[in-house]
């Protein structure tokens, strides 16, 4: 069974830059300026990139790929020697300065590791919700234990 997961799409400054290219865009085109068409095409990749992963339970791979429209790119990893799979939650820091002030956010997120004798793989990160949904079925799928954290 093939599992998919949408794990996100560029930062919201790339996306930011995709929406300033359409605006050039139509306005060139409307002023006649054909060139504008370059700015709309140049834009296509920065709003429709799309990042995820693909676990094929029977091959027992896993495939981390950007993706645009239909095509996936990216290369498959063998998973055969996978141990368990473990949650971890995770808190994140950020911290932003613009002149003379500074501001400092923390978040908590989960994450969803792969454990093989020799490696960790990071599958996946989010809320508590998808994370532990999302783990159950995959663990589910290629029948491995799954580890908690104290505080799921």
């Amino acid at each position: 069974m093939l599992l998919k997961y949408t794990t996100g799409k560029l930062p919201p400054n790339f996306f930011m830059l995709g929406f300033t290219f359409i605006i050039i865009g139509i306005i060139s085109i409307y002023n006649s300026d054909y060139f504008g068409l370059i700015f709309l095409l140049l834009a296509i990749p920065f709003l429709f990139i799309r990042l995820g992963v693909m676990i094929d339970s029977q091959q027992k791979q896993i495939k981390k790929y950007t993706g645009f429209f239909g095509l996936k790119m990216g290369k498959w990893v063998s998973i055969a020697q996978i141990k368990s799979i473990q949650i971890i939650r995770v808190q994140e820091g950020a911290s932003m300065a613009v002149l003379s002030i500074n501001r400092s956010e923390t978040n908590i997120s989960f994450k969803i590791i792969l454990l093989m004798p020799n490696k960790k793989l990071e599958l996946m990160s989010g809320s508590e919700e998808f994370i532990s949904a999302s783990a159950k079925e995959i663990a589910s799928n290629l029948n491995i234990p799954l580890k908690f954290p104290k505080s799921l």
